[in-house]
C-alpha cells in the first residue's frame, strides 16, 4: 500500500513537469558542458575581415528571410480571408516577430491575435496563428530527407504537405484550437472566453494555401543560408555534403520551433545540430558558428522590427 503511494506520488509529480521545460535545461547542460570543454580552443578562434564578410552575409540571409516569412503570411491570410486589405500584414508580422525572445514564447502570437481580430473574426484570427507555425514546420520537413535519401523517411516528411488538404486541415484545426485555447483565453486582457469550434470552419473553405507553402520553403532556404554563412565564416563547410547540413539545420529548426520553452529555441537548436554534427565537424569551429549564428539571427530579428519605426522617424 505504500509502495502504491510511493508511485502515485512520483508519477504526480512527473505530470507536472514541463516537459518543454525540461528538454531545454537538459539541452541548455549539453551545450554548456560542450562550451566548458572546448573554451580555449574557441577563444583561439579568429574573426578576421573575410570571416565578418561572412557573418554580414549571413545577416542580410537571415533578414530577408523573415520579410519572406511575413510575405507568406501575408498570403496566407488572404487565402483566409480576402477582406484582410485594411490591414498591414507584414508590419504586423515584422513588429511582432521580436516578441518570440520574451519568457513564454507567445507573445509574438498573442500580440498578432489582439491586432488581428480587430479586422477579422475570431475563428479567422486564431486560425491565422496557428496555421502559421505549421507551414513554417512542414516546409521544414521538406528538407529533412536531403541527408540520406531513405525512402521511407521522404514518404514521411514530404506527407506532411497533405496536412493542408481541407478534410485534413479541418480536423487539425480542431485539434490545435483544443490544445491552443489556453493562448487565446487565459490572457487577461483577452476579452474573448470561448473560441468557436463549429463544423463549418472558415478553413475548409480555403483552397490548398500551395502559395504560402512555398514561400516558406524559400524562408527555410533564405534561414539556411544565413547558417551556412556562418559555417564558411570558420571554413569547414566542405567537410560535410550540402544536403547533411540542410538537413540537420532544418531538423533542428523544427525541434527549436516545436520546443518553445527557451526564447526563439535557444539552446534547443544549438544543442541539436551540434549533437549531429560534432562526430563529423571539429567541435570548436562548430560551436563558434552555432553561437555566431545565434548573434546573426538575433540582430537580423532586431533589424526587421525596426523597418518600419525607423521608416515613420524618417518621413517626420
Amino acid at each position: 500500500m505504500i509502495q502504491i503511494k510511493r508511485n502515485n506520488l512520483v508519477f504526480g509529480i512527473i505530470s507536472k513537469i514541463n516537459i518543454k521545460f525540461l528538454i531545454t535545461l537538459i539541452c541548455f547542460a549539453f551545450l554548456g558542458t560542450s562550451i566548458y570543454g572546448n573554451f580555449e580552443s574557441l577563444s583561439n578562434q579568429i574573426i578576421g575581415r573575410e570571416q565578418m564578410l561572412w557573418l554580414l552575409s549571413g545577416i542580410l540571409f537571415s533578414f530577408l528571410s523573415i520579410i519572406i516569412n511575413a510575405y507568406a503570411w501575408k498570403l496566407l491570410i488572404n487565402k483566409i480571408d480576402i477582406k484582410s486589405n485594411n490591414l498591414n500584414i507584414i508590419k504586423i508580422f515584422l513588429a511582432t516577430n521580436i516578441y518570440k525572445y520574451l519568457p513564454g514564447g507567445i507573445w509574438h502570437f498573442v500580440s498578432r491575435y489582439n491586432t488581428l481580430r480587430l479586422e477579422l473574426s475570431t475563428e479567422k484570427s486564431v486560425e491565422s496563428i496557428l496555421l502559421e507555425p505549421l507551414l513554417m514546420l512542414v516546409a521544414g520537413l521538406i528538407f529533412v530527407p536531403f541527408r540520406s535519401f531513405n525512402i521511407v523517411i521522404f514518404i514521411l516528411c514530404w506527407s506532411s504537405t497533405l496536412f493542408f488538404l481541407p478534410v485534413f486541415r479541418q480536423l487539425l484545426i480542431n485539434k490545435l484550437k483544443a490544445m491552443k485555447a489556453n493562448l487565446f483565453t487565459k490572457i487577461s486582457y483577452i476579452k474573448d472566453s470561448k473560441l468557436a469550434i463549429n463544423n463549418q470552419n472558415n478553413s475548409t473553405r480555403m483552397f490548398y494555401p500551395y502559395k504560402p507553402l512555398f514561400v516558406e520553403i524559400i524562408f527555410i532556404l533564405s534561414r539556411y543560408m544565413g547558417f551556412l554563412c556562418c559555417i564558411n565564416a570558420f571554413s569547414f563547410g566542405s567537410l560535410i555534403s550540402q544536403g547533411e547540413l540542410i538537413s540537420t539545420f532544418s531538423l533542428a529548426w523544427i525541434i527549436g520551433l516545436i520546443v518553445p520553452a527557451a526564447p526563439g529555441g535557444l539552446g534547443v537548436f544549438e544543442s541539436v545540430i551540434l549533437f549531429s554534427l560534432s562526430s563529423h565537424l571539429p567541435e570548436a569551429p562548430l560551436l563558434a558558428s552555432l553561437l555566431c549564428y545565434r548573434l546573426v539571427s538575433t540582430i537580423s530579428d532586431i533589424f526587421a522590427a525596426l523597418i518600419y519605426p525607423v521608416k515613420k522617424l524618417l518621413e517626420v
